[in-house]
């Protein structure tokens, strides 16, 4: 059953999370909202300071964010299926490796058990891998955390290095038309996509459904014609500081000592994942046709909605890169679950 909303704790998150995110759009820094929000109130997490974003309504501003991502599905992208194939093939090599690299880090140098070194290692869903893992006989906690801790990184390290390394412009703010513009008709259809395939979504079990849903009915309608409209930017905005206050919130409850013990382990394991993904994309690049940027955001293992996030700040293929992440995550949802009893992992007894 699900849990009443703790207003206080929502409201104090909000609260840390817009100064954040006001702080780093007054400096310009990229993706503001979203990284300002998620820089705050991870600090305000570890203080400790109560704050909480329910599960029920990061999915509701996701599902927003899943709308605008299908505004960027186009007639084009169909006559590129071959890049997929690809892509794909790629992104389940890399995922083996990634898990494969994980996995020694967090048993041999952690001491992790079998199953916490494993779950910990799989880039799919925090939640999903954190309760796979414990039915498994892994540490929930310690899982969890590990996946906050990569995504918390991935996701804070790549816009910056993509404006100050390579040079791309990562706006502040979402680059799409203000409120004020919308036609009401488009913000009809757009607010039935939502709900539509946010509902349907949910129904059918899809990953990431609140992401995932919204984003196929927009593309749908998008492709169709039957509207060129966008979420306005103020939406996105919030959507965006939504979205980063809940990645700070994970942290809530975790000592500092914990956190110390468990993380520098997961940084190491994240900035390895970077490395990783900007070597294969060195290597691979000469034998794809998708350009260095777009390919190395389509391999970097952080959150589905955050890598789309930044994919679509930096106007390079967004549904690619989209479509990519999700894949990933499909891959390891379906398959690693199966792989672990592969590999001679059972869960307890009691569980059996």
């Amino acid at each position: 059953m699900r849990q009443p909303i703790n207003w206080r704790r929502l409201g104090t998150a909000i609260l840390i999370g817009g100064i954040g995110g006001a702080i780093f759009d007054y400096f310009g820094l990229p993706l503001a909202w979203m990284l300002g929000a998620m820089a705050f109130t991870t600090v305000a997490s570890l203080i400790p300071i109560q704050i909480a974003v329910p599960g029920h309504i990061r999915s509701l501003f996701v599902a927003i964010l899943g709308i605008m991502l299908g505004s960027a599905f186009t007639p084009d992208l169909v006559d590129q299926a071959a890049r997929f194939a690809g892509t794909i093939a790629l992104q389940a090599i890399f995922v083996a490796v990634v898990v494969s690299t994980g996995y020694f880090l967090y048993r041999v140098i952690g001491k992790y058990d079998h199953a916490t070194a494993y779950f910990s290692s799989t880039p799919g869903g925090m939640t999903e891998m954190s309760l796979v893992g414990e039915a498994m006989g892994g540490d929930m906690r310690v899982i969890a955390l590990n996946h906050a801790v990569r995504i918390l990184i991935v996701v804070s390290v790549i816009p910056f290095y993509f404006r100050y390394i390579v040079g791309l412009d990562v706006p502040s703010q979402p680059q799409t038309g203000s409120i004020a513009g919308l036609d009401p008709t488009d913000a009809i259809i757009l607010v039935v996509c939502g709900i539509s395939g946010f509902l349907i979504g949910k129904k059918l079990s899809i990953p990431a459904y609140a992401l995932i849903g919204p984003m196929v009915f927009s593309a749908a309608v998008h492709l169709a014609g039957f509207t060129t409209g966008n979420v306005p930017r103020e939406l996105a905005s919030v959507a965006q500081l939504v979205v980063g206050t809940a990645v700070g919130c994970r942290f809530v409850g975790i000592t500092l000592g914990t956190m110390f013990r468990v993380s520098w382990l997961a940084a190491v394991n994240a900035t390895l994942l970077i490395l990783a993904a900007a070597l294969t994309v060195s290597l691979v690049t000469r034998y794809f046709d998708t350009p260095p940027p777009i390919l190395f955001l389509s391999l970097a293992p952080g959150g589905l909605a955050e890598m789309s996030l930044i994919a679509l700040a930096l106007g390079v293929d967004t549904a690619f890169v989209t479509v990519m992440h999700f894949m990933r995550l499909l891959l390891v949802m379906m398959l690693a679950p199966a792989a672990y009893r592969i590999l001679g992992g059972r869960p307890p007894a009691d569980t059996e």
